[in-house]
């Protein structure tokens, strides 16, 4: 059940919950029997609940494109831009190739913001969506306003209390 037309969307902000709420909506398009792929541009960490979930959920897959380092978001080494790149380029390839109906890019619009992959490769994917395929955009503070204005859904995300703010850690299965 391909979807007749697919719309485009942005979560970002300083509050938790930008890549759960796109996660939120795989789910919800697995249930009606649509193909999903999050592509995670600045993650490598396969121990994440998203990834490990692939094994478990049909019609959902994960593909890394990051270390399982953190990035150094002042001055990010050349491997962390080029394996955004990669993932950028995966993206539009997956799209033209028709085969998922969601395509997630996680953390897309962190990796524009710290200079990971250019605001211009990123404003063509959207141009150049295809039309049944629904995009989710995830990750800034900040996205710049071209790709606010090509969105459909934009959901800004702010934090007003936050536990980490006491001292306490990120917890397996809630927070990753």
């Amino acid at each position: 059940m391909p979807l007749k037309k697919g719309l485009v969307h942005i979560y970002y902000g300083d509050g938790k919950g930008k890549t759960s709420a796109a996660l939120g909506l795989a789910l919800r398009a697995i249930g009606h029997g649509l193909k999903v792929i999050v592509i995670q541009l600045m993650k490598g960490r396969q121990w994440i609940g998203e990834f490990k979930a692939q094994e478990k959920i049909p019609n959902f897959i994960v593909k890394q494109y990051g270390t399982t380092s953190f990035i150094n978001l002042y001055a990010p080494d050349s491997k962390d831009r080029e394996r955004a790149v990669q993932g950028l380029l995966f993206a539009e390839q997956v799209m033209k190739q028709g085969v998922y109906d969601v395509v997630i890019i996680d953390e897309s619009l962190y990796a524009v913001e710290y200079g990971l992959i250019p605001l211009s490769k990123l404003v063509e994917i959207v141009k150049n969506k295809p039309a049944n395929v629904e995009l989710v955009l995830t990750g800034g503070r900040d996205p710049p306003e071209e790709l606010l204005r090509l969105a459909d859904y934009v959901t800004h995300m702010s934090m007003e209390k936050h536990p980490f703010m006491d001292g306490v850690q990120a917890r397996q299965g809630i927070d990753f």
